[in-house]
């Protein structure tokens, strides 16, 4: 999504719609990265049209190192952009914000943006 990509261009980090992929001679992910996926629906209707949609951005920050001050740059990214947060979490499905699996520690987000058509 366009407005993703815009608004976390200059936090200094790679993000990726859907998943990271290796590529190329490198088959290790960024020390830090950001995935995201989107849901869009419609909100408002004004004599049977739509007139406003509400885009969801499902937001995951990878990160090797403590990942605090990537958090609050993301956050403050996403705020200038127009996107209002649902809900963020360091904790997954039953992991801590320290995923085991893939050695690295991960935040999640919900953004949403409301639109006019």
């Amino acid at each position: 999504m366009r407005q993703v990509q815009e608004a976390l261009e200059n936090i200094g980090i790679p993000v990726y719609a859907g998943v990271w992929r290796s590529a190329g001679q490198n088959q290790n992910p960024p020390q830090q990265y950001v995935v995201y996926s989107t849901t869009t629906t419609e909100t408002a209707y004004e004599d049977d049209t739509v007139t406003g949609y509400r885009t969801y951005v499902y937001m995951n920050l990878w990160s090797d190192t403590d990942p605090t001050a990537m958090r609050y740059a993301i956050r403050s990214a996403m705020y200038a952009a127009g996107f209002f947060m649902v809900e963020e979490s360091d904790k997954g499905y039953n992991q801590p914000a320290y995923d085991t699996a893939t050695r690295q520690y991960t935040v999640q987000w919900t953004w949403c943006l409301q639109e006019a058509v």
